[in-house]
């Protein structure tokens, strides 16, 4: 299968004038059941704890705790690895302890789930084995009760080959987040010929396997590790607990590059099965029944969460009455994967991205969280769902953004749920999607279509009075004169919830879209043409309340129960050790007040934060914990 090249494809259809360690080691390439390895696979810390500690999924009362053992024994005999918990950062207060096998047909991975723990607690762990012990990491579990604050890391498309991942390091020095939830393409299957920014040693060979599309299980497991061997990686899985969905590069099987490389794609080995296998082994995800229910696989025992079927990752993690977090999958059944799923909750012939079981899953949760009053539902969601296309009404071409183009009746029939047009007419307000794919920056308001929704009349365009993280990205992107709201007229009535997307970290955007049509032009012309693109995308969409689509990073979620404020947080990705620049600030609110000053206040509606009289600046969560202690990393 070919690389996908859909924003490229959307830049031809605009028909616009802008050319716009020495050592043996695990996972050896020839055998996926072996201790030993290349002399050159990636390391990023001391053995055999090389790739660090991670923690993901947390829930009240446990959290799943992640490392791998890399070491020189080439024994294929299990490693004992012991684990222990404590309040402290210097683990003196223990609350937990533990050990597990390290084998090699999970890859050597650890996994475990620690119960008993207190809700809304920062816990550190570490791991010991061999006679060495780990990195000390931090977490944190979900309340049970009532908290008046959370905030929400969110980031997406985290290509090692595109970007220094300033981003990442500066979201590591946050001492104050609950979760840090990823939208997908958390690994790439190979670089992007207009974003070579680096190569792992300066070595850009595409013989090599840190720089191609991977062959094998193998060498799908190697790229993790290459992601683990990066220390703001390293350090930000160190310090928070994750979510984490899969996209179309996590778990693409079929071989494909940009660059020339001298492999025959069609000897590729690697299946689907082993994609969302290597994703269950390498990141901190609790796994889920396969019985499509959503329901985790809960394990009390202590020993490896091994999941019942690979291919199912959505989800939902409860974070108390003020928000619940739902992670869906909108990639594993596009055509190119081959599974066929059931569309019987769909009109004969309409095309589905859920799947029955997973539609019926996500409304039931979404609507059972509205009735037990839990103030906002957080969906991390792989692409783009407002629209952001042609509409067809107007008769000309789509342009493929987002893959939501191409099922309208589902996404229909999602904006008809939460709109409460179903039989018993309840509505569920208070829905956030937060998503990644398309590399840009975004704050939307949530429609099916223009076509469904005519009459929405936000205010005119104008362009951000904020500049990006770069000299030459100056009033970076476009949001909207007004709300277009009155006291006694809301006139965006039509939305059902809100979308942020923030970016990506590292992957190109629409500069490296004009680049790519013509490598001649100066990064200013590149970012001029950028805010062409972006001033059509937001006329033809007035949905969309802010677009941004040259810069790169991540945002922040900070939720009450008044509000809901998002942050864009960016870094220039060319530039390692970037310092984070507040590009946007926006806000969505949980009641009306057709009363507010200086202008109304609706549900399910985004707005720049400066059109309600809110000064852009900075938020801080009210909950905060000491760090885990840093640490020299070695990559290699």
């Amino acid at each position: 299968m070919a690389p996908p090249l859909d924003r490229r494809h959307f830049l031809k259809s605009l028909g616009i004038g802008i050319a716009a360690v020495s050592l043996n080691a695990c996972g050896d390439a020839a055998s996926e059941d072996t201790l030993t390895a290349p002399a050159d696979f990636p390391l990023g810390l001391p053995l055999p704890f090389a790739h660090g500690v991670a923690s993901g999924d947390p829930l009240a009362d446990r959290v799943i705790l992640w490392t791998r053992v890399t070491h020189v024994d080439p024994s294929e005999s299990p490693v004992r690895v012991t684990w222990e918990v404590a309040r402290d950062p210097d683990l003196q207060q223990i609350v937990a302890r533990g050990a597990q096998d390290a084998i090699a047909a999970r890859d050597w991975t650890v996994k475990v789930d620690v119960v008993g723990l207190e809700p809304a607690t920062t816990y550190h762990y570490r791991f010991s084995a061999l006679g060495q012990t780990s990195i000390i990491g931090r977490t944190r579990t979900a309340p049970a009760s009532a908290v008046d604050n959370l905030r929400f890391a969110v980031l997406s498309c985290s290509s090692y080959w595109s970007s220094y991942w300033s981003g990442l390091g500066n979201l590591a020095q946050r001492n104050d987040l609950d979760l840090v939830i990823h939208c997908g393409d958390y690994i790439y299957d190979y670089p992007d010929e207009d974003e070579l920014v680096r190569a792992r040693n300066g070595d850009d060979d595409t013989a090599l396997p840190d720089y191609r599309d991977w062959l094998d299980l193998a060498e799908l497991r190697r790229r993790y590790a290459l992601w683990r061997s990066d220390p703001n990686l390293l350090s930000a899985h160190q310090q928070h607990p994750w979510f984490i969905v899969w996209d179309n590069h996590d778990i693409d099987e079929d071989y494909g590059n940009e660059l020339a490389t001298p492999y025959d794609g069609q000897k590729s080995m690697t299946t689907l099965e082993q994609t969302t296998q290597a994703f269950w082994e390498w990141t901190p995800s609790r796994p889920v029944r396969a019985d499509g229910s959503g329901k985790f696989l809960l394990v009390d025992d202590g020993s490896y969460p091994v999941p019942e079927d690979t291919r199912l990752v959505y989800r939902h993690l409860p974070y108390g009455p003020l928000a619940d977090v739902f992670g869906v999958d909108t990639q594993i059944g596009l055509p190119g994967h081959g599974l066929t799923l059931d569309a019987g909750h769909l009109p004969t012939g309409t095309p589905t991205l859920y799947g029955r079981p997973q539609f019926e899953w996500i409304t039931r949760s979404l609507r059972t969280s509205h009735q037990a009053e839990v103030t906002w539902r957080v969906v991390n969601n792989q692409a783009w769902f407002s629209p952001a296309d042609v509409p067809a009404s107007s008769g000309l071409p789509k342009l493929g953004i987002s893959r939501w183009a191409d099922y309208p009746g589902e996404r229909a029939a999602l904006c008809e749920f939460l709109r409460g047009d179903g039989p018993d007419g309840v509505a569920v307000d208070g829905t956030i999607f937060v998503s990644g794919d398309a590399h840009g920056n975004l704050g939307s308001d949530v429609i099916e279509s223009l076509d469904v929704v005519p009459d929405y009349e936000p205010g005119a365009l104008l362009r951000n009075p904020r500049n990006g993280s770069t000299p030459e990205n100056e009033r970076a992107g476009w949001i909207h004169a007004t709300t277009g709201n009155t006291s006694d007229w809301n006139s965006r009535a039509g939305s059902v919830a809100v979308e942020f997307a923030p970016s990506s970290m590292g992957r190109g955007g629409a500069d490296e879209l004009v680049k790519h049509s013509n490598q001649a032009w100066s990064f200013a012309a590149q970012v001029a043409g950028a805010r062409t693109l972006e001033s059509l995308l937001a006329g033809l969409n007035p949905n969309m309340q802010f677009i941004e689509w040259v810069d790169h990073g991540y945002g922040i979620v900070d939720l009450t129960a008044e509000r809901a404020l998002f942050e864009f947080w960016w870094q220039d990705k060319l530039t390692p050790d970037s310092p984070d620049v507040l590009g946007m600030q926006m806000v969505t609110w949980a009641r009306d007040d057709r009363m507010a000053l200086p202008t109304p206040r609706y549900r399910n509606q985004i707005d720049p934060v400066s059109l309600h009289g809110m000064a852009t600046e900075e938020t801080s969560g009210t909950r905060t914990s000491s760090p885990a202690p840093a640490f020299v990393a070695t990559p290699r």
